[in-house]
């Protein structure tokens, strides 16, 4: 039950962000992103919940969360025409 609650969260986000204009288009390229890496990158950034716990609320290993953050950033500095730092990694 708790899993469908935070689905039915994480998918009215993707509408607003669906919706909402920047002058980057950062919103609209992590509302495009699959579903999962839309997942990791609204626990992680814009909700600011740490890998783990994002981890738990997906039910995935940390690792998996990782890779779906690393995956959707990669995608979105492609969409966006910027120069992916894999150095940057926030983790924890």
């Amino acid at each position: 039950m708790p899993q469908l609650v935070v689905r039915a969260v994480l998918e009215s986000s993707r509408q607003e962000f669906e919706v909402i204009e920047s002058a980057l288009g950062l919103y609209p390229a992590i509302a495009r992103l699959p579903e999962r890496q839309f997942d990791v990158m609204v626990l992680r950034y814009v909700l600011g919940f740490s890998t783990d716990t994002v981890a738990r609320i997906m039910g995935v290993t940390t690792a998996t969360v990782r890779s779906h953050c690393h995956f959707a950033r990669r995608k979105i500095a492609r969409e966006l025409g910027i120069a992916f730092d894999t150095d940057c990694d926030d983790e924890e």
